[in-house]
């Protein structure tokens, strides 16, 4: 009852430290307002952007806008003050449509005028919307975009002092900790957590059937299938064309939103890239084959060689996820690029399937588990055994070498190995069904709890992957249309910008951030002033890689956002119209375009990054008091770590607020 207490009374100092460090600064932004004005500005548009692309204003002002165009068609979409304009070329008045209402006749005007604030207590909170084209110019029309911000911004403020005061949240809370346990206890030993299959024992019952996972591929392929059919051979307008948004607005969004940081790599389960190859490896859909292949208790057809080592680390991964990243652009604005990639993942996967064990492109080269299997580190949901005693004392190893119920572990994983690193194992749950001693279940823990990087490799792509995802938030949710530009390479052919970005991206993967992390090891390091122990330079480098996963998993979840909140209409157009071929399924082929709750989209955003930047700290002060034992040499290793991670998540906290 007493340390039930402490508990308590911490967080709710917490708390309060949180909310005073949120609140102050939002209500002193509040007296920056200055008095209304009328603002008289020309919007230029053309392929693919907005001149100014930012408007600034105070709350209250009165806009005055007019229009023109450089070369084809344009609008401008401002749906939070319900204005769609659209722009002909060569003419000075525009047709000024209303989203809320789009069957009214538009009116002809030469200037648009509206007052910059948001109704009701919206107006001290909502700073920031995006203006948007909604006439398709070419296929980099989707990233044709701009900001309006109306000062003062609330957001924005209340941002930075969280960014300050989560850091002294965590340091009250270290102080006022009085649990003696020391770190290296907490991590790979507890057993907290909710065991599934004690609460759920249908649940692992219907895991145990054979056609459990057979089924679940099987409407997962169906929808691949309709996918790649879709992006071949239907309509070169990305925003209709039913494989893209499938797989770019629905399926990412799922994938890095929900399914990794809740269920961590459970989207392997059902992934149906490496099904073909997986059947032709094993003759069989469902049932097992007993027999001795390769260090197994099945038979297997193919070469099923061991898996080289250059395969088995997170460089091959990272290499592939960084040319997808590069071409993402591409991927996103092209149809064809989408079904053709896809397509040749399926191929590449049944290939090396006949060659090598196992799943051997989901360990090797699979762009999607560079992704999964990082982030599933700080998954609540990961596989483990039911009792360590069991596995230690097991020598059979079925779990890892098959049984007559189940096949061997298509990742050469073994569920004694999996204390606090779950990142190989792909929740095939062939294991479950192979145990001779029904020893393994799934277990719910909490969030980022056993977060750890383990390898180099693994520590490189951590940092590539968090790179990646602020390339990902620049080019597509920014406002520069010039670095649109540089990475246009489908009707624009800019070459040689895209070369220089593309530069510029892998350089700053590989070199520019490890580099940074290095001074910063090297910093804390120094700091560290211990007469018992010397960490080692390596060991302090994978703890302060180890940090950026939280906050890069953030960063991802910041960027699918608004693909999911501003696309959703489109999805409902291209499911009644796959194929862009004039179909109308459902009835809604030829709704309107409406966002989802635009004014939450930065709040969302910035809110997931502080989420992220505090799971950052806490990982990095686990890790830390780990390598240097005493909680003061831990904060004072701490300290250039901080201040990284603290002006990392400041200025991504500026760019989607402000």
């Amino acid at each position: 009852m007493a340390k039930d207490r402490s508990k308590t009374r911490r967080r709710l100092l917490q708390g309060l430290v949180l909310g005073f460090c949120a609140v102050l600064p939002a209500c002193l932004c509040q007296l920056l307002v200055e008095p209304a004005q009328d603002r008289y500005i020309h919007i230029e548009s053309f392929r693919y952007g907005k001149k100014p692309s930012v408007i600034r204003c105070n709350r209250g002002d009165r806009l005055h806008l007019t229009f023109e165009t450089r070369d084809t068609a344009h609008s401008f979409f401002l749906e939070e003050f319900d204005i769609d304009v659209k722009i002909a070329p060569g003419d000075d008045l525009v047709s000024v449509f209303r989203p809320s209402d789009p069957e009214a006749r538009p009116t002809i005007q030469k200037e648009v005028v509206f007052v910059a604030r948001h109704p009701g207590w919206l107006g001290g909170l909502v700073s920031k919307s995006h203006f948007r084209c909604h006439v398709w110019c070419g296929p980099m029309h989707a990233f044709e975009q701009g900001n309006l911000i109306i000062e003062p911004n609330t957001l924005l403020f209340a941002a930075l002092g969280l960014l300050l005061g989560i850091p002294l949240a965590g340091l009250l809370g270290v102080y006022l900790s009085r649990s003696s346990e020391t770190c290296a206890n907490r991590v790979g030993i507890s057993r907290k957590g909710k065991d599934v299959f004690t609460s759920l024992p249908w649940l692992k019952r219907l895991i145990k059937r054979r056609g459990f996972q057979f089924s679940l591929v099987t409407i997962a392929m169906l929808f691949f299938y309709l996918i790649i059919l879709t992006a071949l051979f239907g309509t070169v307008v990305s925003g209709r064309n039913l494989g893209v948004m499938l797989t770019w607005v629905v399926w990412l969004f799922l994938l890095v939103a929900v399914l990794t940081p809740l269920g961590g790599r459970i989207w392997c389960l059902v992934c149906p890239i490496p099904f073909l190859g997986e059947a032709l490896q094993r003759m069989a859909l469902t049932g097992v084959r007993p027999g001795s292949v390769g260090g197994t208790n099945n038979r297997f057809f193919g070469g099923y060689r061991p898996l080289p080592k250059w395969l088995r680390s997170a460089w091959p991964r990272t290499v592939v996820f960084l040319v997808m990243g590069t071409f993402s652009t591409v991927l996103v604005a092209s149809p064809r690029a989408t079904g053709w990639a896809i397509l040749g993942m399926l191929i590449l996967a049944t290939f090396m399937a006949l060659i090598w064990e196992g799943r051997s492109f989901c360990r090797g080269v699979c762009p999607i588990n560079a992704f999964v299997g990082l982030y599933s580190t700080a998954a609540k949901l990961r596989l483990t055994s039911v009792d360590p005693l069991v596995c230690q004392d097991c020598k059979a190893r079925t779990c890892q070498k098959g049984s007559q119920n189940g096949w061997a572990c298509p990742y050469g994983v073994c569920v004694a190995d999996l204390t606090d690193d779950n990142s190989e194992c792909g929740l095939c749950t062939e294991c479950i069904k192979s145990c001779l001693y029904d020893n393994v279940t799934l277990r719910i823990e909490g969030f980022n709890r056993r977060t750890k990087i383990g390898s180099i490799s693994q520590a490189f792509l951590a940092m590539a992957m968090l790179v990646l995802g602020l390339a990902y938030c620049i080019v597509h949710l920014g406002h520069w249309p010039w670095i649109r530009d540089a990475v246009n390479i489908l009707d624009k052919a800019n070459w040689g910008q895209f070369t220089i970005f593309a530069v510029l991206l892998w350089a700053t993967a590989l070199v520019v951030v490890p580099v940074l992390m290095l001074i910063v090891v090297a910093a804390s390091k120094r700091l560290i002033a211990r007469a018992d122990a010397d960490p080692s330079f390596r060991d302090l480098f994978l703890a302060s890689a180890s940090t950026t996963v939280p906050l890069g998993l953030m960063v991802w979840v910041a960027f699918v956002v608004p693909m999911l909140f501003v696309n959703i209409s489109f999805v409902a157009q291209a499911l009644s119209d796959p194929f862009g071929w004039g179909w109308d399924f459902f009835q809604t082929a030829g709704s309107h375009w409406h966002q989802l709750w635009p004014r939450a989209i930065p709040w969302i955003q910035v809110g997931c990054l502080l989420v992220g930047f505090g799971y950052s700290l806490a990982t990095g002060y686990r890790a830390w008091r780990q390598i240097a034992g005493s909680r003061g040499s831990a904060l004072r290793g701490m300290i250039p770590l901080v201040l990284f991670l603290t002006g990392l998540t400041g200025w991504l906290v500026w760019f989607l607020a402000n």
